[in-house]
């Protein structure tokens, strides 16, 4: 609408306009740049979108096996570290998310993560510990470092890509091209509803999923923490149906 007023501002009446004289390689010089740049963003919000979904699902996995291992371990020492796990998947995960929805950067603090990392590291060290109990330490000791890398990564895969400059430019670029196509139907009543509906449909999607994938773990296409809390409930299930 706003457009239409611009061009009918130096056009005069529709039922007045004359025909356009811009030529149509015009359109397409003004056209097709937007589109490129557009689709670039649109791919770089997606893949960063799956990325988000791959790492949850990794962290997922990762949970599971620190599960097992912790579950082979002497019951002092696995009661001990399941309880720190279990804090971690319904605290920490939980708070990074809720943290997420605010738009702001988590700040790295201490976790029950870590406190298992120390725990694990420091029973490693102790004389007390038999060969196939340090065994599965050492694997559960990579387990953790791998979540702790997965939580770095998921924190910094919850930050946006668009900033207001971005934005400013996609808007400037929408509108010179919405002001090319409104120049050159102007007058031409079925033309003219013809290519702005296109365009409203066509470029309003690609903004709908740059809006609502900018930031994975927020907003109303979320990705959700549920795979993780489903991993660690899954495996003690199967603990307790043995």
């Amino acid at each position: 609408m706003l457009t239409t007023l611009g061009v009918a501002a130096y056009r005069g009446r529709a039922n007045r306009a004359i025909p356009s004289t811009l030529p149509p390689g015009f359109v397409t010089a003004v056209v097709l740049p937007i589109s490129l740049v557009i689709s670039l963003l649109v791919n770089d919000i997606w893949r960063k979108y799956s990325d988000a979904q791959d790492t949850v699902v990794a962290e997922a996995s990762t949970v599971a096996d620190a599960v097992r291992a912790i579950h082979r371990l002497p019951a002092d020492s696995s009661a001990e570290l399941n309880g720190l796990m279990y804090a971690y998947v319904h605290g920490d995960v939980p708070q990074d998310w809720r943290t997420y929805q605010t738009r702001r950067t988590p700040i790295e603090t201490r976790s029950a993560l870590n406190e298992m990392e120390f725990r694990v590291a420091r029973l490693l060290q102790s004389p007390q510990i038999d060969l196939p109990a340090r065994a599965t330490l050492a694997v559960l000791a990579s387990d953790l470092t791998d979540l702790d890398k997965l939580r770095k990564k998921r924190t910094q895969l919850s930050a946006g890509r668009l900033d207001n400059s971005r934005w400013a430019v996609l808007c400037v670029l929408l509108l010179t091209g919405l002001a090319v196509l409104v120049e050159v139907v102007y007058g031409q009543r079925k033309n003219y509803f013809v290519s702005v509906g296109l365009f409203v449909m066509g470029y309003g999607t690609l903004i709908y999923m740059l809006v609502t994938h900018d930031r994975p773990f927020s907003g109303e296409t979320i990705v959700s923490h549920h795979p993780i809390a489903e991993a660690y409930a899954n495996q003690l299930k199967s603990f307790q149906a043995r």
